[in-house]
């Protein structure tokens, strides 16, 4: 087969969906297989691995993605011959007689709420989304909330869309990658003491309700409840001018670390060392960050809501749908974790450890081949 993958995400930043490209075309590459892939992209890209003969990177440089996807991707195609194509960012082309459509559905925030997005985002979801749908011939839904949402919101048949969650954490399983030199620099320079902060991590958006997070923080300040600081670890993103702003004008303001993106090690070590990881987010299609914090054992306190339970279990402590925006709420969750004992709280980082390892990405990347080639079993 000649398999075609929308490969555009491993020029951005490796966020969320660009890790998971990486991690899929990583896994398939090691696989000794005669189908033959393409890696479309309107932007040039490096990899960290060496691909094999059988792979192909095919640039076609164009400025705007969504129209380039809708105009040119499509005479790419059929130029080359594919046989499936697989988009991992929601929109597929125009329909291509003989050609079999994957499609990945992350989430409908935007779609669902103007709120959640810039508005572009919002305009393209609206366009492009259902009939993205109504051309792939199988649509993969990162968790059962996105698949419920995907049957409810756009009428699809539930019998086309699979659930292969995007899991998993790098550090399952694993000790840490860093040395104690390259944390103790990390560290200063943040100006962060080990283990006396609270993190959050993802972009510095409206969904992810940081402004609850920035609140409930000072509300631990004020009653003397904590004396350690907030790290917000994360680019910013759309619609961040507000949440800057209830930063800046913080009482607590210096005790508040906002450090962008952030490198891989950087990331690892501020999972293995936070007190907590706090994500009380509005609506997630997965929740990567809750994964990879059980499997360092990081006690997580999330939402109660969309696929957030889901992805926690019985091992995150929850915020109910009715105080999402509730900061004192928000507070006292934090606060149970932080009167953990050292026996609970190992008690609990050995429970996070063991709920992390249902989440396998190269499983996942198992599944999505099944899917591509024709093999996939539903009830695997």
């Amino acid at each position: 087969m000649r398999i075609g993958i929308d490969a555009r995400s491993l020029s951005y930043e490796y966020t969320g969906i660009p890790t998971y490209v990486h991690d899929m075309i990583m896994y398939w590459n090691m696989k000794d297989t005669d189908h033959e892939f393409f890696l479309y992209t309107n932007r040039p890209f490096d990899l960290d691995f060496d691909l094999r003969d059988n792979w192909h990177i095919v640039v076609d440089e164009y400025r705007y993605g969504g129209i380039w996807i809708q105009v040119r991707l499509r005479s790419l195609l059929k130029r080359d011959g594919i046989d499936v194509f697989w988009e991992p960012m929601n929109f597929l082309p125009v329909r291509i007689p003989g050609v079999r459509y994957v499609n990945i559905i992350n989430d409908l925030s935007a779609y669902k709420n103007h709120r959640y997005g810039t508005v572009t985002d919002n305009i393209l979801e609206r366009l492009f989304l259902m009939p993205s749908c109504r051309r792939a011939d199988t649509i993969v839904a990162i968790s059962e909330f996105t698949k419920s949402d995907i049957v409810k919101e756009l009428g699809v048949d539930p019998d086309r869309v699979r659930v292969i969650y995007i899991g998993d954490s790098p550090y399952n399983g694993r000790d840490e990658s860093y040395s104690q030199k390259e944390r103790d620099n990390i560290f200063s320079a943040r100006n962060i003491t080990g283990r006396d902060f609270l993190l959050y991590v993802g972009t510095i958006e409206p969904r992810k309700n940081i402004i609850t997070i920035v609140k409930a923080f000072e509300t631990l300040k004020v009653k003397g409840n904590f004396t350690g600081k907030l790290v917000l670890a994360g680019k910013r993103g759309w619609k961040s001018e507000g949440i800057f702003e209830v930063i800046e004008s913080s009482p607590f303001r210096e005790d508040i670390v906002v450090t962008g993106f952030v490198s891989a090690t950087e990331k690892e070590c501020l999972y293995r060392e936070a007190a907590c990881l706090v994500f009380p987010s509005f609506e997630e299609g997965f929740g990567l960050p809750i994964v990879e914090a059980m499997s360092v054992g990081c006690p997580v306190v999330t939402a109660a809501v969309s696929s957030m339970p889901e992805v926690g279990g019985d091992v995150a402590l929850y915020l109910d749908r009715e105080h999402l925006t509730d900061p004192v709420a928000l507070a006292d969750r934090i606060t149970e974790v932080l009167s953990l004992d050292e026996q609970e709280r190992r008690v609990l980082a050995d429970k996070a450890r063991e709920r992390a390892l249902k989440f396998n990405r190269k499983e996942s990347s198992e599944q999505l081949f099944d899917v591509l080639t024709g093999d996939y079993d539903s009830e695997r």
